[in-house]
């Protein structure tokens, strides 16, 4: 069976990102904009959505996003830490508890050079999400205070030309139609996580639902992805498998952010560390447990402990390793993930 073809996805460089932030938050406040996201409500796609009639729904919801955007600290995660953060993400276990020292910045954009998630839609056509915003919102709110978290995914340019076409545009025309109207980037979903929140209240169809104060409100797709984007936030925190570097704005264009309100921060970059630890390093020797074969563990999440007595937990990812004696029989199967529990009050 073949893979479901996908829109294609060329990122910008980390030094693009900026004007791709600003080309997005202004193309939010446009009529396409509007009548895009009015015609979602209607047909109810969405998981969060305010309840007003669609056209005032749409403006209430791309304004609150423009804020975000505004403020956004950027991120540019290389395709090297994307593919480490999809590996690693699943031994998170649905692990929740955010606290706000946990993001890496109050409001953000981080774009992945590489899809950080992917599904197929009605058409058949993969749709691959790319970025993800986060911050504030003035639509929601609970006891503890949270997060709206936006994800993004490539904007199906082929299939806006050919509609286009359908209803009798020429080639060049229906081009130009279809960057007029268009940011590089579509709203795809959201959700809501309140801090501290421990489970998600997931929306099976589209419908109208009241929002729980406790509980994540997230669809089964979006949830998974906000375990992706976790995994992304952890990986972002200062660690020995990464390191983040700053791409400083020209001062013209940072000047011209400024000026059109938009926040002008530099880039924070996140590649993989040119610095190997001595840890990592003999990751592959002895330690305690019998092993009679050597096999690949992938990348995951452990609960590091630190602190007064070692007493407290963080989470800090952990390199793709060997395990077991370096002259053992190689045994490889589909997927291993190390899954690291918080140990007990027996076992400490």
């Amino acid at each position: 069976m073949t893979a479901p073809e996908s829109a294609g996805w060329s990122p910008p460089t980390p030094r693009q990102l900026p004007d791709l932030r600003e080309h997005l938050a202004d193309y939010l406040l446009t009529e396409p904009a509007t009548l895009f996201a009015e015609a979602s409500l209607r047909c109810g796609r969405g998981t969060l959505r305010p309840v007003a009639e669609p056209g005032l729904g749409a403006r209430l919801l791309l304004a609150d996003e423009h804020q975000r955007l505004s403020r956004a600290q950027l991120f540019y995660v290389t395709p090297d830490i994307t593919r480490l953060v999809r590996q690693a993400a699943p031994s998170l276990r649905d692990h929740w508890d955010i606290q706000p020292q946990d993001i890496p910045a109050p409001t953000g954009f981080m774009l992945f050079a590489e899809p950080m998630a992917e599904y197929v839609r009605e058409d058949g056509k993969r749709i691959d999400i790319v970025a993800v915003s986060w911050g504030g919102t003035e639509l929601l709110s609970s006891d503890t205070g949270g997060l709206w978290v936006t994800f993004w995914s490539v904007t199906d340019f082929a299939a806006i030309k050919r509609l286009a076409r359908s209803m009798g545009a020429s080639a060049a025309e229906a081009e130009l139609t279809a960057h007029q109207q268009n940011a590089e980037l579509t709203w795809d979903n959201e959700l809501y996580m309140p801090w501290g929140a421990k489970a998600a209240s997931r929306a099976p169809a589209p419908g109208v639902r009241a929002i729980r104060p406790d509980q994540i409100g997230a669809a089964e797709t979006t949830i998974g992805w906000l375990q992706t984007v976790h995994a992304g936030w952890i990986f972002c925190t200062p660690n020995t498998l990464t390191e983040t570097a700053e791409e400083h704005l020209p001062r013209t264009q940072r000047v011209r952010a400024e000026r059109a309100g938009y926040s002008a921060a530099p880039v924070r970059v996140v590649s993989v560390s040119r610095k190997t630890s001595s840890r990592s390093a003999h990751r592959g020797e002895p330690s305690g447990r019998t092993v009679g074969v050597r096999f690949p563990v992938a990348p995951f999440i452990r609960r590091q402990a630190y602190g007064p007595g070692r007493t407290l937990r963080r989470l800090t990812p952990v390199a793709g390793h060997w395990r077991g004696p370096v002259d053992a029989p190689i045994r490889i199967t589909k997927k291993v993930n190390l899954v690291d529990k918080p140990p007990t009050r027996t076992s400490e």
